[in-house]
């Protein structure tokens, strides 16, 4: 909710118009900041400030209602009225009519005695009980400010196959900018391993994903997240003898270095009634070069597409893989973006057969800091003859270039690729049979 800039000095005379005031601090404001900023506005988060006090709020008086205007603060890059999802970190109206109207006020603090009593919320972490925790080897420090990717290999040594649920415990939480957990099947061991060995220290440098292909996705964590849990008799298959690379992005822009020892923390199962298949969808064209996936040094307004049908190989044949047969309904829990650091804009539509299409999720300002996968609050489903369309923009403009060792980076031809200066158009599902 609020802005990364500096806090102002401006509040002192904050809450003198308590009496008159629509809204006050513990009464009605603290609860929605709580809920919505305080998860990552704490000491020793990665936020560049608190907001756990009445004090440290009204001294951001200033910048507040710029930040919940452009709705650039909490970080929720989903569009407004395309779907709805679950664990919406977003304010709603009335949160945001509550907030600036309070601050227009003057931020008046009111009466301790005003707080209203906790509400158990449905999406707490506390009946989340760990089957299996992987912890990094050793401690890593990041030494690439102010933003490093890397790639941490995890031994997967548990018997049960299926995941069921997820939860990343960030070592430090003031450097840790997102995970993604991906599962590395038997056959890319020693690709994973190679990587490895061929970096000095814990883990290796990656970037767009784990560095090897075909890796699925097992879950995602940002700062303010909590437990994911997966949809009950549903889980995501890992064999034994299988990896999970863990990809950190750090962030040291506002905190200093320090080592650091992420866990992943995850319920698994012997059986599920539902296998769940975490698949990235995009055109085989861009990957293979058969179809280039061009953006042009200096072109502002790049756009590639592709339509999907899921009946048709190779897509039938994954979903075989977890008992959907060819021509049957797929069910949708869940679906992301992503793309890396020229893009703009993304969006991902099923285009109902004979009827309208349906949007499923749309990034209007892309953002590569604060991409995920977000959890539909009503699971979508594709039918026989529906397709899927994704669509993404790029900006590569002599402006909107990346900034490395601070400096802005001149427009070349970029294309398809995992490293830094590449780019990439992906649509990530959590798809399983109805």
């Amino acid at each position: 909710m609020c802005s990364c800039g500096e806090p102002s000095e401006s509040g002192d005379d904050a809450g003198d118009s308590s009496k008159t005031a629509k809204y006050t601090y513990w009464r009605d404001a603290k609860a929605v900041i709580d809920s919505k900023c305080g998860t990552c506005h704490a000491d020793g988060n990665i936020a560049p400030f608190a907001m756990t006090t009445y004090a440290e709020v009204a001294a951001l008086v200033n910048i507040l209602p710029s930040a919940i205007e452009s709705r650039s603060m909490p970080p929720w890059p989903p569009e407004a009225g395309c779907n709805e999802y679950r664990h919406d970190r977003s304010l709603s109206e009335g949160e945001e009519e509550l907030l600036t109207t309070w601050l227009a006020d003057g931020a008046p603090e009111g009466d301790p005695a005003d707080e209203p009593a906790a509400e158990e919320r449905a999406d707490t972490d506390d009946d989340f009980v760990a089957d299996v925790t992987l912890t990094m080897a050793e401690p890593y420090t990041p030494v690439t400010a102010p933003d490093e990717y890397r790639c941490f290999v995890l031994p997967w040594e548990e018997e049960a196959p299926y995941v069921t649920g997820f939860r990343v415990l960030p070592g430090q939480p003031s450097i840790v900018h997102h995970v993604i957990a991906f599962a590395v099947e038997p056959d890319q061991v020693e690709q994973v391993q190679a990587l490895d060995a061929a970096d000095e220290g814990p883990g290796y440098p990656c970037f767009g994903g784990s560095g090897v292909p075909r890796t699925r996705w097992i879950g995602t964590w940002a700062p303010g997240g909590g437990a994911e849990v997966y949809p009950a008799q549903t889980g995501v298959r890992l064999d034994p003898g299988s990896l999970v690379v863990m990809q950190i992005h750090y962030n040291t822009a506002v905190s200093a270095p320090i080592a650091d020892s992420t866990s992943i923390e995850m319920t698994v199962a012997e059986a599920v009634e539902r296998p769940l298949l975490n698949q990235a969808i995009l055109d085989p064209g861009w990957v293979f070069g058969t179809e280039p996936m061009e953006i042009p040094a200096g072109d502002p307004d790049v756009t590639h597409s592709v339509e999907v049908d899921l009946s048709a190989a190779p897509w039938s044949d994954l979903l075989s893989e977890i008992g959907i047969a060819e021509g049957e309904d797929v069910l949708v829990h869940a679906a992301g973006l992503h793309m890396h650091q020229l893009g703009v804009r993304s969006e991902l539509r099923l285009l109902r057969a004979g009827a309208e299409e349906e949007c499923m999720v749309k990034i209007p300002a892309w953002d590569f800091g604060w991409q995920g996968s977000y959890e539909f609050t009503t699971p979508m489903r594709i039918r026989k003859g529906d397709k899927l369309s994704l669509q993404c923009w790029w900006d590569n403009s002599e402006s909107h270039q990346p900034i490395i060792d601070g400096k802005l980076l001149d427009p070349i031809d970029v294309g398809w690729g995992e490293g830094t200066r590449d780019e990439m158009c992906i649509a990530t599902l959590r798809l399983s049979r109805p």
